[in-house]
């Protein structure tokens, strides 16, 4: 009993800690959702204001979509990369330090630096001019200030591929091959064997990293706010346009977009935290 007292005051400090940094801003946000720009509560008529706008749904849409899509093209290459990576070849510890790398890179540096390499005229368009693939800066694709989120997805994909290939790099590279190789002793091909022997063991450390993914592109800013379209704003970018609008009476609405925002990313975390519990369960 003295033990278990003792461990939890070791951490109540931090529990503090986190109450002041994360809950009490929380609280705050939501209790300014229920509340005009004067501090008059309103119950859910921002809320239905929001919902109801003319913006919403295309921007919640859009977010979803570039986030959804970034995740899972980003979750297909860090494990292509990471099976690359477990084998030994000639400049492997570079290919990882590049990896490693990339992970110090801040977002807002990664988006300009994809400015000057994608835009129509940047160092890809001025190559292709060069080479004789395009006759002008016009004609080579339009993937930044896309409003269909190419150039945020790319950004995207860069940055976070390497994220999860170096959490999946670490389960393989941990992971015993024993099982590999009595299937493929056994004649199992490479293909059975991903599936029934490297997935199972690489799919808890994927889908963490993966859901860390998907909310750190969800709430993004500054990629968007950078490559973005004035045609196709996402949520995040809609919530600092709503809090700067000169307009007084349309700041609740950014804390609104902010509470929506909160509950889609905790939908997923329930998600995926009920289908462990499930499989937990199973296994018993």
């Amino acid at each position: 009993m003295k033990t278990r007292i003792q461990l939890i005051l070791s951490f109540l400090p931090l529990a503090v800690l986190l109450a002041v940094a994360y809950l009490w801003p929380v609280f705050s946000n939501v209790r300014a959702s229920f509340h005009d720009d004067g501090g008059t509560f309103v119950g859910l008529q921002n809320y239905s204001d929001v919902l109801t706008s003319y913006y919403f749904t295309d921007s919640l849409l859009f977010s979803l979509k570039v986030s959804v899509l970034s995740t899972v093209i980003s979750m297909v290459l860090a494990i292509i990369l990471a099976l690359a990576l477990r084998e030994t070849f000639v400049g492997k510890k570079l290919a990882v330090f590049i990896c490693q790398y990339n992970l110090s890179i801040p977002r807002m540096a990664a988006a300009m630096i994809m400015l000057f390499l994608i835009s129509q005229t940047g160092w890809l368009s001025s190559i292709a001019h060069w080479l004789g693939l395009t006759d002008s800066a016009a004609q080579f694709p339009f993937l930044a200030y896309d409003s269909r989120g190419i150039g945020l997805m790319i950004v995207f994909i860069w940055k976070f591929a390497p994220y999860i290939c170096m959490s999946v790099l670490g389960i393989l590279q941990g992971a015993s091959l024993e099982f590999e190789h009595q299937a493929a002793t056994l004649g199992i091909g490479k293909v059975k064997r991903f599936f029934h022997i490297i997935l199972p063991n690489i799919i808890p450390a994927t889908a963490v990293a993966s859901i860390l993914v998907f909310a750190a592109s969800f709430g993004d800013y500054e990629v968007p706010a950078i490559l973005g379209s004035a045609q196709s704003r996402p949520l995040s970018v809609m919530v600092y346009l709503k809090y700067l609008d000169p307009h007084l009476r349309n700041r609740p609405e950014a804390f609104v977009i902010m509470v929506l925002m909160t509950c889609v990313l905790m939908a997923v975390i329930i998600t995926y935290w009920l289908l462990v519990t499930r499989r937990e369960r199973g296994r018993r």
